[in-house]
């Protein structure tokens, strides 16, 4: 006769499997062709008719965060000696996002814009549907958000993986400076675009989020081919405006 124990255990084990099977139907898988370790982007940054600095996204590496693998992306920005006199900006920006779903797992931010400087980190849990923040200004807090919630780098990723076509939306949530909230980025026309790193055939794209203050939306011209490599950045923002133009593409 089977005892209750060994009922008890092949009951266990059968559970154990089964919410494996879950959790793995339920993580989303991307194909990525757009962008890997190696990508290196730099930008020259102009507010109206002024140098102003330079940028670089970096796709650094990958790493394991919570034994998942991740790409280690970089976004960092200075102002050059002039404008720094005016308004001296020093930022590096951190997304570890999940390989296969192109989601954060942490993201960590250290700024110095003007005088004032401010650091955190975010850790995303997706499962749950919590992020942990780690603020220096404010300490630390906890916040429910939607899962596969983006940070504002690894936002700028996902966007590049996903088929764009002329009057079709993209949805997403997106996380920055303590709190989340859903944006849509409009796919708008084709277009052919001239920079300092050569002459592009284009799709422009609209959206509320990007890497300054903006006023009104931030145009994105991104090569019209499965890489969707940025090549312009252009938003108004509370005093004029400010552009980024792609100087230089670098591949491992």
């Amino acid at each position: 006769m089977i005892s209750f124990k060994k009922i008890a255990l092949c009951a266990i084990f059968f559970l154990s499997c089964s919410i494996s099977q879950l959790i793995g139907q339920n993580q989303r898988k991307i194909e990525n062709n757009a962008f890997k370790v190696g990508e290196k982007l730099t930008f020259s940054i102009g507010w109206e008719f002024i140098s102003a600095g330079t940028a670089i996204l970096n796709v650094e590496k990958i790493v394991r965060i919570n034994d998942i693998p991740c790409y280690h992306i970089s976004a960092v920005t200075n102002s050059n000696a002039f404008f720094s006199t005016l308004y001296k900006v020093r930022d590096r920006l951190e997304s570890y996002v999940d390989v296969d779903g192109i989601f954060p797992l942490r993201y960590i931010k250290k700024t110095y814009e003007g005088g004032y400087e401010r650091n955190f980190n975010v850790n995303f849990n997706h499962e749950s549907q919590v992020a942990l923040i780690s603020d220096a200004d404010s300490g630390n807090s906890e916040i429910k958000i939607p899962q596969y919630l983006q940070d504002i780098i690894s936002s700028f990723y996902f966007v590049r993986t996903q088929p764009m076509v002329e009057g079709q939306d993209i949805h997403l949530s997106v996380f920055d400076n303590g709190r989340y909230k859903n944006v849509t980025v409009k796919v708008i026309k084709k277009e052919r675009i001239s920079v300092e790193a050569g002459e592009f055939d284009c799709i422009l794209v609209q959206t509320p989020i990007g890497p300054f203050s903006n006023k009104s939306d931030l145009n994105i011209w991104l090569t019209d081919d499965v890489r969707r490599i940025p090549v312009l950045m252009k938003s108004k923002i509370i005093i004029g405006s400010v552009h980024a133009e792609l100087e230089s593409i670098s591949a491992e």
